[in-house]
């Protein structure tokens, strides 16, 4: 992850909720075109004139999970509560309800005037994306506390570290901050930090 936030270089704090949703095994393999897109290196690709109104923040690429439900509402006609039975089995990585529902965006797609080739491409982006789809909500709320983290951490190392150690108290040891502890100079005796 930071070596991707490194590339990112993020300006804003929907970066980092994007950065967030992303960095999950389906969505993972977008990283890279979501930073090129980003600082201009690739251009912002939409499968469908009318997708850029839900994937313009995310450069195209579909990030969240609202994002697919208003795209199967705008782009097939989905009602509010077919589009959240895919959300659903999306989230549960439900493949045989995900299947059933192609069928129903395709065809309800192509009543609506748009190509077939697009349209494959999106639902198999989609189908990428359900390995582990994340809601823009879930994302915020995470990306909120790696801000509030990261600045107690820069600024309040020992204060941070002594705090997460004693979430570990029974061995400090144990604590994936114990080795950082030592690299910034900080000994552990038993379950005390000097």
């Amino acid at each position: 992850m930071q070596k991707y936030l490194r590339d990112l270089q993020p300006t804003q704090f929907g970066d980092l909720i994007a950065m967030n949703a992303l960095f999950r095994p389906g969505p993972l393999k977008y990283i890279p075109d979501f930073i090129d897109r980003k600082h201009g290196r690739k251009p912002v690709v939409y499968d469908l004139a009318e997708c850029e109104e839900y994937l313009k923040e995310t450069y195209g690429i579909t990030v969240y999970q609202e994002q697919v439900m208003l795209l199967s509402q705008k782009l097939a006609g989905f009602s509010k509560g077919k589009a959240d039975v895919l959300r659903k089995a999306m989230g549960k990585k439900n493949k045989q309800m995900i299947d059933e529902l192609k069928a129903e965006f395709i065809s309800g797609a192509l009543e609506r005037g748009h190509a077939i080739a697009p349209l494959e491409k999106i639902y198999s982006d989609w189908e990428e994306f359900a390995q582990y789809a994340f809601n823009k909500s879930h994302s915020t709320c995470y990306a909120v506390i790696a801000v509030q983290t990261a600045y107690l951490k820069a600024n309040y190392p020992a204060q941070f570290m002594a705090a997460v150690l004693k979430s570990n108290m029974g061995d400090i040891k144990k604590s994936p901050l114990h080795g950082r502890m030592q690299a910034h100079g900080h000994q552990s005796i038993g379950s005390r930090c000097k």
